[in-house]
Formats: C-alpha cells, structure tokens, sequence
C-alpha cells in the first residue's frame, strides 16, 4: 500500500482532521492531501513530524506499506513466513491500534 493511504487512514483511525494534522506539521491542508493522494512525496522533515503526531515510528509506518506484490518473487516464500512474526511483534509493542489499521490496510 501506498505511503500517503496509510498517513491517510492513520489520520482517520487517530481521530484527527487534515486540517489538525497540517497545522501540527506546518503544511497547508492542500499539501497534506496531495501527501494522501500520493501526488506528493513528504520530505524527510516533514515525515518526520506525521510520525510525531501520529505517534508512529518511521520504520512502522514503512512496513505497514509493504504487501505481497512489493517483494521479489524469489523473497515471497520467506516474506510470508516472516511477516506475521513481525507483524505480532509490530501488535505487541504498538497495541491494538495498528493491528485495526493494518485489518483495514490489508483485509484477508
């Protein structure tokens, strides 16, 4: 999944406006939107602050972009014996709240 769609529906889930978030980050609502839009790529500051506000390390946000059809076909064997052991581990340390995002992210 895209980057801004998981920014997007972490927004959503944190109950949060565009127009709150944009503040606390020091962007315009327009410049959030084309970041959930995936029309525009966030810099590393400003990725830096969505963490912030949406109390997520960077790290966790990648990895809940990352779906089946991104890894190599070579790799999908171990990535599919991986991922649900990280994805507990992800669950364990963050609590419930990127569990139901990551339900809403990749519904099986």
């Amino acid at each position: 999944m895209e980057l801004g769609k998981v920014i997007g529906k972490l927004i959503k889930q944190k109950k949060l406006t565009q127009v709150e978030v944009a503040g606390k980050i020091g962007k315009s609502t327009t410049a959030l939107s084309q970041i959930i839009r995936g029309t525009y790529n966030p810099n590393p500051d400003t990725l830096e602050k969505l963490c912030k506000v949406l109390e997520i390390p960077q790290p966790i946000l990648y990895f809940l972009t990352i779906s089946e059809d991104d890894i190599p076909e070579d790799k999908l064997e171990l990535y599919r014996m991986l991922a649900p052991a990280l994805r507990d581990f992800v669950y364990r340390i963050f609590g419930d709240e990127v569990n139901t995002l990551e339900e809403s992210i990749n519904p099986n």
